[in-house]
């Protein structure tokens, strides 16, 4: 009985072929004629192969223009990525791809050509990297609904989202995932949420970034005109997570502006300080996922 399908088959033997660079000296791109889901499962394949010990293997697979999906891990025995993978994504091969993913921390003085990339990618729709970047090279990403930029630890050298450009992004009308989990604190932070909030409608999350804080601003503003609402789903009403100095009194005021304005919202982690809170939070009736963080015995 066969153990493996015959596509398995003949992916294995493709694997060997391009291990064996059986195709480098070839005028024309074999993988240029083949269906997308065909060359996105042997990037998939390769990635996972520990005998793709050399990032050049992907050439071929990564200038095909095939790519509508490409997710990335790199291995730390990848020591060619930062000066190949510029090379191979090339505007002709690349300017397909949809949704990328590349799971890798870059210095400050690698992530340059990561932003003229992302500046090639016209359909971009989803973005998830490990590198604080210029927001400005997002210009050309018109389709963009998801941008999440995670980090495990912060390598020497590397700078926080330059979350002042955040201007630029008003160009994004689809946008409706912005989670950048390690915002520049400055005193301009609050401005920035707010007008994250006020030019993106369509926004239904900001991530691990505290929005309550944003909403009481925005209340507070538009005092003796109709209340405004905004459509986020996924909130974190956090602010002051690691320091309860906050009076009381100001807290709940936060917590009932956010609420006024997020109506819609359906996940939530937040920091209760008073039993109050609870009764506010019984007005989010679309809420099925609530988590309590660090709140005071009452």
């Amino acid at each position: 009985m066969l153990r493996t399908t015959l596509h398995e088959i003949c992916l294995d033997r493709i694997l060997e072929l391009i291990q064996e660079r059986y195709w480098d000296d070839k005028k024309e791109n074999p993988f240029s004629c083949l269906p997308t889901r065909v060359v996105e499962h042997l990037v998939e394949v390769c990635g996972a192969s520990k005998r793709f010990w050399k990032f050049s293997y992907f050439r071929l697979l990564l200038s095909s223009g095939k790519l509508q999906e490409l997710r990335l891990c790199f291995p730390v025995f990848f020591t060619d990525t930062c000066k190949l993978l510029p090379q191979m994504l090339t505007e002709e091969g690349c300017r397909n791809i949809k949704i990328l993913e590349l799971d890798k921390n870059f210095q400050n003085d690698e992530s340059a050509w990561l932003e003229r990339l992302i500046e090639k990618l016209p359909f971009l729709e989803s973005l998830v990297i490990r590198t604080f970047f210029n927001p400005t090279a997002l210009k050309n990403c018109k389709r963009l609904k998801r941008v999440e930029v995670i980090y495990r630890m912060i390598l020497k050298g590397t700078h926080y989202f330059r979350i002042e450009a955040v201007d630029t992004l008003s160009c994004l009308e689809d946008l409706e995932e912005f989670d950048v989990f390690r915002f520049n604190k400055s005193t301009s932070y609050l401005q920035h949420v707010v007008k994250l909030l006020e030019n993106h409608p369509k926004l239904i999350s900001l991530g691990c970034t505290d929005s309550s804080r944003a909403a009481h601003h925005i209340h507070m503003d538009s005092r003796g005109s109709k209340p405004l609402q905004y459509g986020l789903r996924k909130c974190s009403w956090e602010y002051n997570r690691f320091s309860f100095r906050e009076r009381t009194s100001m807290h709940l005021e936060r917590i009932r502006s956010a609420v006024l304005l997020f109506p819609l919202v359906e996940e939530l982690e937040i920091l209760v300080l008073h039993e109050d809170c609870f009764e506010d939070l019984k007005n989010l009736n679309w809420m099925w996922h609530c988590q309590i963080l660090n709140s005071f015995p009452f």
